[in-house]
């Protein structure tokens, strides 16, 4: 019987290991998977904004070409070398995140300046002709501490996002803040091409395009979810929106006088 039991033992302990190994299997596999597909991704969306780079530089330097055709051409450069700057910025953000280098630097700030300064830079490095840049404060001025450099880099990405896939009516950023639980809910609408609620949550997956003409890598919106989540907050899709599509996110929203309330939320975190 003593045999038996042992016989029993090392059966059962073979078949977690079998188990295990299958898993760790599956595991390695995927990540395989990922990295290929991350490298295959990367490989044409950067070669895209460096081709037309390269091609629209060499236009510049003939003779044949008006300067009206040259200072298009310039537009075209500039617009590409800032798509490139973003995707290898995404890249970079990502690596860090993976390696566990991400960190937070709280500051004193006032919400309505940071969300009006996010939203006049979208408009800026995106003008559209058809397409009217909003905001919606409830009110002037609201002091606090916050990480405002990944606040700014998820607003913005947020407001690029929108801008991407709306082609007439308005882009809105406005947020809302709740004294008792000192939380901060963010939105920004737009009546773009909207998106499929079955999509909801797929859209925060990494590498994920929608639509594979409209130019990024598909990290915006999972890094959006990494760094909200962690400010201690959380990141969706409003599918009751119906216009086109809304993000909002919450971040708690600290007392700008209080050092102490600061630094607890952040040994939480």
């Amino acid at each position: 019987n003593i045999v038996l039991a042992g016989v029993n033992v090392d059966i059962d302990v073979q078949k977690r290991t079998e188990e295990a190994l299958r898993i760790a299997k599956e595991s390695a596999e995927s990540s395989d998977r990922l990295k290929s597909a991350f490298l295959t991704n990367m490989s044409h969306e950067i070669r895209t904004p460096l081709n037309a780079i390269v091609g629209f530089s060499e236009l510049q330097s003939m003779d044949e070409y008006s300067q009206e055709e040259k200072a298009e051409f310039g537009r075209i450069i500039k617009e590409n070398s800032d798509l490139l700057l973003n995707l290898i910025g995404d890249i970079l953000d990502m690596s860090k995140i993976e390696a566990g280098h991400i960190e937070l630097d709280y500051s004193q700030c006032d919400i309505v300046q940071l969300c009006h300064s996010c939203l006049v830079s979208v408009e800026q490095a995106r003008p559209l002709e058809h397409v009217e840049y909003k905001e919606s404060y409830p009110v002037k001025s609201l002091p606090a501490r916050i990480d405002t450099t990944k606040f700014r880099q998820v607003v913005i990405n947020l407001l690029t996002n929108a801008s991407k896939f709306t082609k007439e009516g308005h882009i809105l950023l406005s947020f809302v803040a709740d004294e008792k639980t000192n939380t901060l809910t963010v939105s920004v609408s737009d009546t773009g091409m909207g998106i499929p609620k079955d999509k909801a949550e797929k859209v925060f997956e990494r590498f994920v395009k929608l639509n594979q003409y409209i130019q990024g890598t598909g990290l915006g919106l999972s890094l959006c979810k990494v760094i909200i989540e962690r400010l201690g907050g959380k990141i969706w899709l409003d599918t009751s929106y119906t216009e086109g599509a809304r993000f909002m996110f919450t971040v708690p929203l600290i007392d700008p006088t209080s050092e102490e309330q600061t630094n607890n939320h952040e040994e939480n975190i």
